[in-house]
């Protein structure tokens, strides 16, 4: 009973931790692919644009809710880039956000939330 217990306090917190997160993107070689959450089409090709050229090699790109609409947070990316993408966002009011369409055919990755499982699964 007590590993049944453990794993569903597992799932628990990590399904509570998700819940302030608008989406996530992870970078990989240069790529953007979105891993959870909706972004608008325009606001994802800005972002891959950033992420292109140069290349990076890996990162990730999270829109966390604030009281004003979002706020970004990045891992790998570094601070040119970050203000780049920071300006990039503020031209999209919370409301592209929120009815922004969700992910065609999502993988299994996608749908977990798992950037590594999600770039396993990518079809591009």
């Amino acid at each position: 009973m007590l590993p049944l217990i453990a794993v569903g306090l597992v799932v628990a917190i990590w399904l509570f931790t998700r819940t302030g997160v608008l989406f996530a993107i992870s970078v990989r070689d240069g790529k953007a692919l979105v891993v959870r959450g909706r972004v608008p089409n325009a606001l994802l090709a800005d972002f891959a644009e950033v992420v292109r050229r140069p290349p990076i090699r890996r990162g990730s790109i999270r829109a966390i809710k604030t009281e004003h609409g979002g706020r970004l947070s990045f891992s790998g990316i570094d601070e040119g880039r970050e203000q780049r993408m920071r300006n990039i966002f503020a031209l999209y009011p919370a409301s592209q956000l929120r009815h922004a369409p969700a992910i065609k055919r999502p993988t299994l990755g996608q749908l977990a939330g798992i950037a590594w499982l999600a770039w396993f699964f990518d079809r591009r």
